[in-house]
């Protein structure tokens, strides 16, 4: 009997049980549904681009308002998080890498024409016979002779890929003139300069820290040493930066055993320090660094080891203070943002960076005022200065935190009083274009000359040079003597490259004579 009353009532729990877990699988699958829309959901930003994709009564270009939007949370950052967008980050990316494809020339643009102003040595444009002073008036089927045009314009036209083609018009002597330039790989050199001052002393400028740039330098200091250099002036003025490991590869150079060059730590990245690890190749000479408010990042890095090591004296401006490590993240429509993950550390312990708390605008601001006044200005006063945390190194120098580097000897360059008027006056790039145009109807004459040194004797050239300023421009001011060798620092370049440019500019450098004046004491 038992079994027939449980055989009646087996169906019936069946059905019980399966309704009850029908009801239990809709509120768990509801629940998990629930769950899985707030996982998935997307955030506020993204629903309202979305809306104005599906409703806003115009077509938008909702690509552009995503880079607005990057570039304003961004803002809320550090001063060095940045957002890349696609021909940003490709441009970026390119002065990284060291080079770019393209013809080999530099360019200014003068009224309607683009001027010829450099050809790189052994480049397509050099192979092809283009000339400083060339004024490009065609590229491909494209004029270039016309008001207004754009820097851009022109790059975009005359690079492509290695090994492709374009025929140039250039204008040159009153005759047209057609060349056919087969692009290749441009190198972006590192090493501007690279020099004997005299017979034992040695001048490295370095303008970046690029992919190539430790090669670069190592080559310079190999062919140096070899003249028989003993002291070295090592000028990292201008440059902001780079790729970090190229910084720590030539302090390595420099210091010895496993000292700690730098070290990084951030919130989300544990500590990480980076030391010597091999003998370097000038570890005992006479070391000095030139500094300045644009030196920033990896030049600080490279400056701070030695200081703090007391292997170099450093000689200009308190540099610029950027000691925050930044990561490439690619983002799906090809750009990018730069985000700060970590902060540099010198090896004693000095945060390099400069304070941002009253904003990115005050910051930059701040980095102009210091450069005007090292010490007089808000953030750099003595009496902020000594409010900072204190380091102490083992030959008794006391250095501050937070502030980038401070070198051991402050030089403010300062343009004479005749030069400061000649510029208030008259614009620089009028006497650049002079500079191109004097070598054109000089070319034979400065090719002829075989030293640098030979064209700031040559009285013939000084007095061409200041005669035909006058009759060219006979309303513009004569040529003071720091604008005269300026502009015969630029003809030089045209014969002898970067290194000639730089040989005559030093010789009026403060910075280079307080240097190498310390190197002698």
């Amino acid at each position: 009997m038992s079994n027939k009353k449980w055989n009646w009532a087996l169906p019936l729990v069946f059905s019980v049980v399966l309704i009850a877990g029908m009801w239990l699988g809709h509120c768990l699958t509801l629940k998990s549904g629930q769950d899985l829309f707030q996982k998935n959901k997307g955030s506020a930003l993204q629903e309202t681009l979305d809306l104005m994709r599906l409703h806003y009564v115009d077509t938008l270009k909702i690509d552009s308002i995503e880079q607005l939007s990057i570039e304003q949370l961004m803002d809320h950052l550090d001063p060095h998080s940045i957002y890349l967008a696609p021909q940003a980050l490709a441009a970026a990316n390119e002065e990284l890498s060291g080079n770019f494809e393209g013809i080999g020339v530099e360019f200014t643009i003068r009224k309607d024409s683009v001027i010829v102003t450099h050809v790189i040595s052994k480049g397509p444009s050099s192979v092809a016979g283009l000339e400083p002073g060339d004024r490009i008036i065609k590229a491909g089927d494209s004029a270039l002779t016309y008001a207004g045009i754009e820097a851009e314009r022109v790059k975009n036209l005359i690079r492509g890929p290695k090994r492709s083609t374009i025929t140039i018009q250039v204008f040159r002597d009153g005759k047209k003139i057609e060349k056919k330039i087969t692009r290749g790989a441009i190198p972006l050199p590192a090493v501007d300069a690279a020099y004997l001052i005299d017979d034992t002393t040695g001048y490295i400028k370095l303008n970046r820290f690029s992919e190539n740039s430790y090669e670069e330098f190592m080559e310079a200091l190999e062919d140096l040493l070899q003249q028989g250099m003993l002291s070295l002036v090592f000028d990292l003025r201008g440059n902001g930066g780079g790729f970090m490991n190229e910084a720590t590869d030539m302090a390595d150079e420099f210091l010895d055993g496993d000292k700690l060059i730098v070290y990084t730590k951030g919130a989300h990245y544990p500590k990480r320090e980076y030391r010597c690890k091999r003998p370097g190749l000038f570890e005992k000479g006479k070391l000095m660094v030139l500094v300045n408010e644009d030196a920033a990042s990896a030049s600080e890095v490279l400056a701070g080891a030695l200081q703090d090591w007391c292997r170099a004296t450093l000689v200009g401006m308190p540099t610029f203070g950027k000691g925050l490590v930044q990561e490439q993240f690619e983002l799906s429509n090809q750009s990018a943002i730069r985000l700060t993950v970590a902060r540099y550390y010198s090896p004693l312990g000095r945060s390099i960076q400069r304070s941002y708390e009253n904003g990115n605008e005050a910051y930059h601001e701040a980095a102009v005022n210091r450069s005007l006044q090292p010490l007089l200005n808000e953030n750099d006063s003595m009496a902020a200065i000594l409010k900072k945390k204190r380091f102490l190194t083992a030959c008794g120098d006391t250095l501050y935190g937070g502030m980038g580097i401070m070198p051991h000897l402050l030089v403010a360059v300062d343009y004479q009083t005749d030069t400061k008027n000649w510029i208030a006056k008259n614009d620089i790039a009028q006497l650049e274009d002079f500079t191109v145009d004097f070598y054109r109807r000089h070319h034979k004459q400065v090719q002829a000359i075989r030293a640098v040194n030979s064209m700031e004797a040559d009285p013939q050239l000084r007095n061409q040079l200041t005669k035909e300023w006058k009759s060219l421009n006979p309303a513009a001011s004569p040529l003071p003597v720091d604008m005269y060798n300026y502009a015969l620092a630029r003809i030089a370049r045209f014969r002898f490259g970067n290194n000639g440019y730089h040989q005559l500019v030093n010789q009026k450098d403060p910075v280079i004579e307080t240097a190498l004046k310390k190197l002698r004491d």
